[in-house]
């Protein structure tokens, strides 16, 4: 699955380097435009719902932590949450 999240991560934002930066949000990486078209893509791929403590940015940090949050999301999905 990271596999398949870090192609629509790079479909996304072309131009970041989510294999290797660790601080996407905290460096200024991903603004708000860029967030926003992140979690459009997850909602269209996986069909799941954000919350808004899901949007925080430790959650969106970096691949893993993203991968995390995915997980998480599709996890609640699953469990009808």
């Amino acid at each position: 699955m990271r596999d398949e999240i870090l192609e629509i991560l790079k479909n996304v934002c072309p131009t970041v380097d989510f294999e290797n930066e660790k601080a996407l949000i905290d460096d200024g990486l991903l603004d708000s435009h860029a967030v926003l078209s992140i979690i459009g893509a997850f909602m269209d791929t996986y069909d799941v719902e954000f919350e808004a403590d899901d949007i925080l940015p430790e959650t969106l940090n970096n691949l893993d932590s993203i991968c995390d949050l995915v997980k998480t999301l599709l996890d609640r999905k699953a469990a009808g949450k």
